[in-house]
């Protein structure tokens, strides 16, 4: 793979700073390939650094879904014509993106996939000017990932682990749909109550939740999963069901596909865009396909 130069954005604070412990294991996995590193060391420092990173050909953040986000809003500051190449290596909590861009799980085995691999368009969501790869989500989803940043901390949990009991608590605390009003793709707006809207570019989120299963993330559509009010027993039995993926034939589960969602609500909504917290009354969703290209494995179909 021809590269003018690679910019390996780590977050050492990743996955309860086990990241830090990892940079001396990954700097000898690319002692190969060319490249510059740089670390954060505050939230928000990723988007600088992928914004000022003119003359490189790839960008590579190490570390989990928030780091990637804001290496990817960083990208996208940049002109289409010279956009970087987005690379992963995956050392986070949930790491839903590595799941949609189809990398290894493994990190030696995605350290290869960087010289290896091969580059392919993704569409790129955008919700209130924010830009987001993977989902955005309002509700329950949002409370459900406030809740896992605390117990990432509290409880140094991660992975599918952290969001299942960060789930289980709003479960059984904060069970609460919300009434709002909806419109997609520019149609007339609908007085909606529902306890889960998830828009998203793949198949998962929070760790593992297969809530979109078959979301394709170049087909310029975002999949839509909408969850009518359930009472406690109702959502704990369909709970095993949606982690697997298995629920969108439930006559309370709404699956759609959108190219734009305006989403309003009287009072503050919770929202979360690649596990970020948002706390807005109107939400403005949109697709920009094919804005990002990325690193995949060359056996990627």
């Amino acid at each position: 793979m021809d590269r003018k130069g690679m910019l390996l954005v780590i977050n050492p604070a990743a996955r309860h700073g086990e990241t830090e412990a990892l940079i001396p294991v990954i700097e000898k996995l690319l002692q190969s390939l060319p490249h510059d590193t740089v670390l954060t060391c505050r939230t928000g420092h990723a988007a600088e650094i992928a914004a000022s990173a003119t003359g490189y050909d790839v960008v590579v953040a190490m570390g989990g879904d928030g780091t990637v986000h804001e290496v990817l809003n960083g990208l996208m500051t940049h002109p289409p014509s010279s956009r970087p190449t987005l690379g992963l290596l995956p050392t986070g909590s949930g790491n839903d993106t590595r799941r949609t861009l189809g990398v290894s799980a493994d990190l030696a085995q995605a350290a290869i996939e960087l010289s290896t691999g091969r580059r392919r368009s993704f569409d790129v969501g955008v919700c209130n000017g924010i830009f987001f790869n993977n989902s955005f989500a309002a509700g329950l989803d949002a409370k459900v990932t406030a809740k896992a940043v605390e117990y990432k901390v509290t409880r140094k949990r991660d992975g599918l682990w952290l969001y299942l009991t960060a789930l289980l608590h709003v479960l059984f605390n904060e069970l609460d749909p919300f009434d709002v009003t909806l419109s997609f793709d520019g149609g007339e707006p609908a007085r909606v109550t529902t306890l889960i809207l998830a828009a998203t570019n793949g198949e998962t989120y929070g760790g593992g939740f297969v809530i979109c299963p078959g979301a394709v993330p170049d087909d310029g559509l975002f999949d839509i999963c909408m969850i009518d009010p359930l009472s406690l027993p109702e959502a704990l039995w369909r709970l095993p069901l949606v982690i697997a993926g298995k629920h969108t034939k439930m006559k309370v589960v709404r699956m759609s596909r959108h190219t734009s969602i305006v989403l309003e609500c009287e009072s503050p909504l919770p929202a979360q865009i690649d596990g970020e917290v948002l706390l807005e009354r109107r939400y403005e969703i949109s697709m920009l396909p094919g804005a990002i290209t990325c690193i995949v494995p060359m056996e990627q179909s």
